[in-house]
């Protein structure tokens, strides 16, 4: 659900904490031991900040940091051991559905943490800052924007499917031939959201950008992007049922994609999954792991 990842620009903690995870287990540890810097050195260098700004922020950021180490790593680990469940008992509907849920529930979370982390320092902008911000966003709609008549739909559904297949041969090895023809029939038949997301960001940037410049304190901010980032208040129809659509999909490449792998292709994504939740356990002070659930039929997610 990439293209509906709608965040603030790249200030969430989110993406370091679980793109960490995702990332494998030895960088998980790595990563994790280090967000703090890590952190800070990618605000600094999206916004110029300086040392008086990230000294202000810091308070935030490290309670940040300690909620999610103490409220939100047991229910990554209780996803991942979920996820192992799942692909050891094989994935169904049942389990499928119920994985996408707590996925999202999970995403909710953070993504509320991190807003609550990102406002305090935005609302310390200075107007220079404002402008340089603006500026950037207006960069990188010149970057993703299409010229109306130019697009190559095939190519681009091309690199839909490699990007697909590369990231799942991270935690299966190398797919075969015939199952990448299968990645490619599923993902082409996700909806096509790029304008109309673009359409989306540009607008909610540009009411970020007007807050900040009528000086909106760090509670206006963090109320603004949560509706944006959380609640999805203000998305429009087709971005949310597509958002559904794609999320079908991802099921459906889950099942169909799981009952090819063969030994040596599940041995590794077993032994990932489980390395994972592992190391989720390890980072935590006193390690407990909050199930969701999954796969039982009828059990909601308990994230």
């Amino acid at each position: 659900m990439k293209d509906l990842c709608l965040r603030v620009p790249r200030l969430i903690l989110l993406g370091i904490l679980v793109g960490a995870a995702l990332a494998g287990c030895s960088q998980l540890q790595i990563a994790y031991g280090t967000s703090e810097f890590l952190i800070k050195r990618y605000a600094d260098d999206y916004l110029k900040l300086d040392s008086e700004q990230l000294a202000r922020w810091e308070p935030s950021l490290k309670a940040a940091l300690k909620t999610h180490r103490a409220e939100e790593l047991p229910g990554l680990a209780g996803l991942f051991d979920a996820l192992h469940t799942a692909s050891v008992n094989g994935f169904d509907q049942t389990n499928t559905r119920c994985l996408t849920a707590a996925f999202r529930t999970l995403y909710l979370r953070h993504a509320r943490l991190a807003t609550a982390a990102t406002a305090p320092l935005l609302a310390g902008l200075t107007p220079a800052q404002v402008q340089a911000l603006e500026q950037r966003f207006a960069a990188d709609y010149a970057d993703d924007r299409i010229e109306p008549g130019t697009r190559d739909l095939r190519r681009e559904l091309r690199k839909r499917t490699k990007r697909y297949v590369e990231s799942i041969e991270e935690w299966t090895g190398p797919l075969s031939a015939a199952q990448r023809t299968l990645v490619a029939d599923v993902t082409g038949r996700m909806p096509d959201t790029t304008q109309a997301l673009l359409d989306y960001r540009t607008r909610k940037r540009e009411r970020l950008i007007a807050l900040l410049r009528a000086d909106a304190n760090a509670t206006n901010i963090e109320r603004f992007l949560s509706a944006w980032l959380v609640d999805y208040q203000d998305l429009p129809p087709a971005l949310a049922a597509a958002g559904d659509a794609i999320g079908e999909r991802m099921g459906e490449l889950l099942i169909r994609l799981g009952a090819t792998l063969d030994q040596a292709q599940r041995k590794r994504l077993n032994s990932r999954l489980e390395s994972l939740r592992d190391d989720l356990m390890q980072l935590q002070q006193a390690p407990r792991l909050v199930p969701v659930g999954c796969p039982a039929a009828g059990i909601e997610p308990t994230v």
